[in-house]
């Protein structure tokens, strides 16, 4: 279980002007632009629309939910385990880097790193995280194996398992046919301990829409 202690609410981003397209909203909460649109339909961010359609959200909205949503990540957490991801990548020396960022953010998360992605999937019938993030660098055909492999793996259990690809073969979205493992979303890289900790950010503060 947690200590309550060690939590620390993520810290408010400064909004530099006071509308946001959807984009710039999606990046500074750290959520898919799907579910900012949500957000803003359901009231909990302050929108209007163009002429064109295009959402424009408060930018007062924006850091009030970013406040709302640090009390109830915090709340939730203090009853909750740990989230655990797995995150495969072959940079020993990136791996040490984030070791030290993600000590520093001080983030109910517990990541256990992995050289190969074998390596990880083999590491699932012990300890399943609650999600894995693979940093692909192989060749785009070796790529395309190891999607197919954790499709299988995510058909043959009764839950998928979250995973998020990170890869800089842009041929390898083009290859997935419609009707695609939803749990396996596919990020352009290279991965960066910036992207990661907005993801994770993104992570728990979805629990406020659960």
């Amino acid at each position: 279980m947690l200590n309550p202690s060690t939590l620390q609410e993520p810290k408010v981003q400064q909004v530099p002007s006071s509308f946001l397209s959807t984009a710039a909203a999606a990046k500074m909460l750290g959520l898919s632009t799907t579910l900012v649109q949500t957000l803003v339909d359901q009231g909990d961010l302050k929108g209007w629309k163009t002429r064109g359609g295009h959402r424009r959200i408060s930018a007062e909205s924006i850091q009030d939910y970013q406040r709302q949503a640090s009390s109830s990540i915090t709340r939730k957490l203090k009853m909750a385990n740990t989230l655990k991801i797995s995150v495969v990548v072959d940079d020993t020396g990136w791996v040490e880097s984030f070791k030290s960022d993600l000590s520093q953010w001080k983030l109910p998360i517990e990541v256990v790193f992995f050289e190969s992605v074998t390596e990880a999937i083999l590491d699932l019938s012990a300890h399943r995280p609650d999600m894995v993030v693979i940093e692909m660098s192989m060749p785009l055909v070796q790529q395309e194996k190891t999607l197919k492999a954790l499709e299988n793996f995510n058909k043959r259990g009764t839950s998928p398992l979250s995973v998020v690809i990170i890869t800089q073969e842009k041929g390898l979205i083009s290859s997935i046919p419609n009707g695609a493992d939803s749990s396996i979303q596919l990020v352009s890289g290279p991965i960066s301990a910036v992207w990661l900790h907005a993801y994770l950010i993104g992570i728990l503060a979805s629990a406020k829409m659960r």
